[in-house]
């Protein structure tokens, strides 16, 4: 039992500490990436389909890509091998169940 929080603590490096995010603008279109070497599958929802579901597509080993206009606000978020998840962001809000999501901000 005293090594259960080194276990967890350890867990959430391997999930967390690998990732990364960015988002890119150019030519109407934000490009939201997320470096997951571990995933198997990364799923994105958004606020612009009422949080559809859509693959994201992977670019390489371990980045995933999701593609979106540029134009609009949005809130967003991934699912990474079935399980919620937030990368750091910029700007977040709460949606109505009380957890995080994304926001992109176009101009911002």
């Amino acid at each position: 039992m005293r090594y259960r929080p080194l276990i967890t603590a350890a867990a959430l490096v391997f999930i967390v500490g690998c990732t990364h995010h960015s988002v890119l603008v150019d030519k109407g279109t934000v490009t939201l990436s997320l470096r997951a070497p571990f995933a198997k599958s990364v799923q994105f929802a958004s606020s612009l389909d009422s949080f559809a579901l859509h693959e994201a597509r992977l670019d390489s080993d371990s980045i995933w890509l999701a593609l979106l206009p540029s134009d609009m606000q949005f809130s967003y978020f991934y699912l990474v091998d079935g399980e919620v998840f937030l990368p750091e962001c910029t700007f977040s809000e709460l949606d109505d169940f009380g957890s995080l999501n994304c926001v992109y901000i176009p101009g911002m």
